[in-house]
This record gives C-alpha cells, sequence and structure tokens, in this order.
C-alpha cells in the first residue's frame, strides 16, 4: 500500500512539475482554406466553432491577421522561415507542383522546426506539406523529426488519394514509408498523432505543426458532421462539415495539454493558409470571406485575412483582441522570441515578435505589409491599402478576372470599408502612388537580397 502510494505521489508530480523550468511547447493549427466568416469568434453565425471559440477566449484573437500569400505553398513557406514568400525562393506565378519527386522549398531556407530542433525541442508535422517530395525537400529533410501526412497540395480524406490532377497516386507517409490507413478520416488521423506526440514528449519541448487538409477541396467528411448541417445549402454544407471536424480536433489536441498540465507552457497558434475558395466545379464555393471582398488567389483582403488566434494562458492576455498588422512571417520570429533561440544568421527576415504587443495593446506591430501574386500587387500600410491588377470573382460566369479599367488601382480605407467596395483612388491618388512605390522598391529589394532562395519557376 505505501509503495502504491508513494508511485501515486511521484506520479502527481511529475504531472505537476513537468512543464516548470523548461522551454515552453508550441502547436501551430493551421487550416487549410477557411475564411474569415468560417469561424464562430469571427462572425460566423451559420457555423458553430464551439473549441476555436474556446481557444480564443483563452488568448488573443488577430483581427487583422494577414496570411503572406493568397494560395497554399508561398503561404505556408513563408509562415514556416519567417520570410516573404518570394524571398524563400518561391514562385509568384504558380503553386508548388503536387506530383511526387518534384523539387520544393530550398533546403538552404532555415525552417521553425530546424530553429527549434537546434534548441532541443522534439518536432513534428501531422497533416499537409505541399513544399517539396524530394528526399531533401520532404518534411524530414526540413527539421521534422516526425511527418505523418501527404506531400501534395490536397488528398481525399479517406482515400488518401490525390485526385487533383493525373495521374492519380495514394500520398500518405509516416517520415518516408508509405503507410495504409484506408476509411480513416484525415482529420482523425491528425488529431490521433497529435495527440500521441504530446504524449510520448511531455518531459521535453516540443513543437507540432498540425496542418490540416481541410476545408481544402475534396469536400469530404465524415456522415454525422454533414449531418449537423443538412439545413444549410449543399455547398455551405460540405464546407462547414469539414470546419466541425477542425474544431473537434482543436478540442482534442487542446484538451490533451490540459489533461497532461501542459496548458500554461504551451503557446499555441491558429490560422488559416489562405482565405476561402471560390465557386468551382469541384464543389468548392461554401466557404466565407465575410465582410472581406473577393476568394482565394485573390490580393483583396477576401484571399489573405484570415481567423488568426494566439493562446498562452498565464502569459498572453485572454479574452482580448488585436487589431495591429499581423503577417505569417510573425510566427517564426515570435517561436524564436519565446523559446530564447536567435534569429537565423545572414538571412533577412521579414517577421517581428508578436509579445510586446500580444502583452501591451499600445505596441505598434508592422507599419507596413507587402503582397504579390500573379501579376497583382497589394500594399497595407495604417488604415490603407492598395491593390493593383487585383483579382475579382465574376458570379456570373462562374471564374475569376482581372480589376480593370479604374479599377485597376483600387484603394481603400480599411477602417472604414473593409469590405473594399469604394475605390478612393480618384479622391487619394497620391496616397496610393506613395504605395504603390513603396511596394516597387520592396520587390527592388529583394532582387537585390543575396541570402533570398532562387526563385521557384514552374
Amino acid at each position: 500500500m505505501r509503495k502504491m502510494i508513494i508511485v501515486l505521489l511521484l506520479n502527481i508530480l511529475i504531472l505537476a512539475g513537468s512543464s516548470e523550468g523548461r522551454s515552453p511547447n508550441v502547436i501551430i493549427l493551421y487550416t487549410d482554406d477557411m475564411g474569415y466568416g468560417d469561424v464562430g469568434c469571427f462572425g460566423a453565425t451559420d457555423i458553430k466553432t464551439p473549441n476555436i471559440d474556446a481557444l480564443a477566449r483563452s488568448g488573443i484573437r488577430l483581427t487583422d491577421f494577414y496570411s503572406a500569400a493568397p494560395i497554399c505553398a508561398p503561404a505556408r513557406a513563408a509562415l514556416l522561415t519567417g520570410r516573404y514568400p518570394t524571398r524563400a525562393g518561391m514562385s509568384t506565378k504558380r503553386n508548388v507542383p503536387s506530383c511526387m519527386g518534384v523539387p520544393g522549398m530550398s533546403t538552404d531556407e532555415i525552417t521553425i522546426a530546424e530553429l527549434a530542433k537546434d534548441h532541443g525541442y522534439a518536432t513534428a508535422l501531422f497533416g499537409k506539406w505541399h513544399l517539396g517530395s524530394t528526399p531533401d525537400t520532404q518534411p524530414n529533410g526540413q527539421g521534422f523529426d516526425l511527418f505523418f501526412g501527404h506531400h501534395a497540395s490536397c488528398i481525399d480524406s479517406f482515400s488518401h488519394m490525390y485526385y487533383a490532377s493525373e495521374p492519380y497516386y495514394h500520398d500518405l507517409y509516416r517520415n518516408r514509408q508509405e503507410i495504409w490507413e484506408d476509411g480513416q478520416h484525415m482529420t482523425d488521423l491528425i488529431s490521433r498523432e497529435s495527440i500521441r506526440f504530446i504524449q510520448e514528449n511531455r518531459e521535453r519541448p516540443f513543437l507540432i505543426y498540425v496542418s490540416y487538409n481541410t476545408p481544402h477541396y475534396p469536400m469530404v467528411s465524415p456522415g454525422r458532421f454533414v449531418k449537423m448541417y443538412d439545413h444549410l445549402p449543399v455547398l455551405r454544407r460540405y464546407h462547414a462539415a469539414l470546419i466541425a471536424g477542425i474544431d473537434e480536433s482543436v478540442g482534442k489536441i487542446v484538451n490533451q495539454l490540459y489533461r497532461m498540465n501542459l496548458t500554461d507552457n504551451t503557446l499555441v497558434f491558429f490560422a488559416s493558409d489562405n482565405g476561402a475558395a471560390n465557386r468551382s466545379n469541384r464543389g468548392e464555393g461554401g466557404g466565407s470571406n465575410a465582410p472581406l471582398r473577393e476568394y482565394k488567389r485573390s490580393l483583396f483582403d477576401g484571399g489573405i485575412r484570415v481567423p488568426g488566434i494566439v493562446s498562452w494562458p498565464g502569459t498572453v492576455p485572454a479574452n482580448e483582441t488585436r487589431d495591429q498588422l499581423a503577417i505569417a512571417m510573425d510566427v517564426f520570429t515570435t517561436v524564436a522570441d519565446v523559446i530564447g533561440a536567435d534569429l537565423p544568421k545572414g538571412k533577412v527576415m521579414d517577421g517581428i515578435s508578436w509579445m510586446p504587443f500580444l502583452k501591451n495593446p499600445d505596441n505598434p506591430g508592422h507599419k507596413t505589409l507587402f503582397f504579390e501574386w500573379n501579376e497583382q500587387h497589394a500594399v497595407r500600410k495604417g488604415k490603407w491599402k492598395v491593390v493593383r491588377n487585383g483579382l475579382i470573382d465574376i458570379e456570373t460566369k462562374g471564374r475569376q478576372n482581372r480589376a480593370v479599367g479604374g479599377d485597376y488601382i483600387f484603394l481603400s480605407d480599411m477602417s472604414a470599408d473593409p469590405g473594399e467596395r469604394t475605390n478612393l483612388y480618384k479622391q487619394n491618388s497620391n496616397v496610393a502612388d506613395q504605395l504603390l512605390k513603396m511596394h516597387d522598391r520592396w520587390r527592388a529589394s529583394i532582387a537585390a537580397d543575396k541570402t533570398a532562395s532562387k526563385s521557384l519557376q514552374y
């Protein structure tokens, strides 16, 4: 009996003290094509996200958080490297191909996983990679101790087949070994693997990149979630069902931290890689970027401004918002700050640490953000945002087109018009011209940056 009591006390002490005196854990929850209007705490009323909303209440909502690109691969490269996509060597015209054996992000880039690993962290990626599938550009070659997921841009969540282009192929791997989990939804597998990794690494600091492949096409969800939303129009129904799965997964992962007494020693970040996609013949179109304009692939805010949440109980204030400009590259710099790591030497970094403005709402954050994608250019500075040659959705034809004529340069006062509906260029052409000159200088500076990886021109 005495021995049992001693063992019980030791287990309690391990649980109670496992997070004391060590670097904080980091969990990055990253969704795929989730819009600003798809989350309850960001305004959605027809989709319920209780676990994501609870995460927001435990921390801070970033109301002006931007992805670095309106499409998957460059957005993810920026998140993982702390550098603008162009500086990290990503093409400004095309996404990284999904076919196996094709290289992706340069190995010259230092990833957030490599940064953490060098500081004694266990590192893992569960879910979508989409940054290369050659041995050196796969996740295990880019700093992740453990990889469980797929290399391509998207897979069927039950069969784990890539169907977006021919030839079709199976794409589910544990590290470099192909595995088969037919009939198991990818979101459930991500939850299972994340929880297992937390359990196995509870006594050492860890960094987990939880990279959901949903609500990206194909719109395949467990029936129980589809039934939850059978009252919604069909496109919204399938999109909502996928988000319900993400929300359940977030709850499972956060609850595992709580059960292991790791909540107060874990920085959790939640965001989407870009805005929701517009209508397509593949079944997309049920996402909402409201109240923002346009969709994925556009540099209007619907394509790049996404839900952002930071939670770290006891360190970051609870149930607050910040409207400072923030962007995906900041995740790298913030993590470096909180784990006590130096930024990579000899490389130009574009992110800033969020800790000053998370703790002090008067801290200004970024002054200016720059964007480029597929001949589009955009600048956000303070209340002003300009978009040059932006993509707009022509709903009557079901396709996208360029903003032309008087809207070729579109200037918005984001404080008064977050939906970018009124073009103020004629009244404030000097403001727009100044911002676009800043963009031109920014592009020139990256072209001259000797630390920038060579652009991948696919």
